[in-house]
């Protein structure tokens, strides 16, 4: 009787222990587990980390890095342009861009309403944004009017200015010439004067304004006629002018 009983417990105490597993599964599951959620990367999630880090990177120092453009005033073929190195730090947008140039090429006589467009050299395109710009380009800067079509990228330069090889070659001989042109024309050129001429005779008087330059006083004569038309002596046309002293 207490042969069987002890039999009985003991298959009892058998049945209720728990059932162990070995060690070393234990510690490849653990491993496995850590693994799935992501405490220790795998090698492909690394390189793909470092592969997007590099890209970012690369991506900022792109955007960082300045490109250098030239930009020149529409129509003027003797400006030699101006070079700037625009980057998305030194300005922002196109617009800031727009107020720095106007700063440095607008006057009142180039471009006296500041810059607002810009174009490709050739005009065949306007810039939008500062993404536009391509380095070692050049581009022309406008207000509101239309593109010029000049050959700006070979900046000619006036036969005036320093340096320059078309006026230092000219000859003596050759500038003789344009001397004594300059002179012949200087004697032509009769200076324009507004004269008023006043009706001699009793008051009230009347008095005319005249001006005399070179297309209505050839000469003296002629003068006379155009006085004559204007002041309608009595007596006839006008044959002496006097000055207000008296003198002939």
């Amino acid at each position: 009787m207490s042969l069987s009983r002890s039999i009985e417990f003991e298959h009892f105490e058998e049945r209720e222990k728990p059932h162990r597993t070995p060690r070393t599964n234990s510690g490849s599951g653990s491993q496995s587990g850590s693994r799935g959620n992501g405490l220790v990367p795998s090698p492909a999630h690394s390189a793909h980390c470092s592969f997007y880090r590099t890209r970012t990177l690369q991506s900022l120092t792109s955007e960082k890095k300045a490109r250098k453009v030239r930009f020149y005033r529409n129509g003027d073929k003797y400006f030699k342009g101006l070079v700037y190195a625009v980057s998305s730090d030194r300005f922002r947008s196109l617009d800031a861009l727009l107020m720095e140039l106007t700063r440095s090429l607008s006057d009142n006589v180039n471009l006296p309403q500041g810059v607002r467009t810009l174009y490709t050299l050739d005009g065949g395109k306007k810039i939008t944004s500062l993404d536009d710009l391509v380095e070692g380009e050049s581009y022309v800067c406008a207000s509101n009017e239309s593109f010029r079509r000049v050959d700006y990228s070979k900046n000619v330069n006036p036969n005036w200015s320093v340096g320059s090889k078309t006026g230092t070659s000219r000859s003596l001989s050759s500038l003789i010439p344009l001397k004594s042109e300059l002179q012949r024309e200087s004697k032509d050129f009769i200076k324009p004067k507004l004269v008023t001429v006043i009706r001699s005779g009793v008051k009230p008087r009347k008095a005319v304004r005249i001006l005399l330059n070179k297309k209505t006083a050839h000469s003296f004569e002629q003068v006379l006629t155009d006085i004559t038309d204007a002041i309608k002596l009595d007596s006839g046309a006008v044959r002496r002018l006097y000055t207000l002293e008296g003198k002939q």
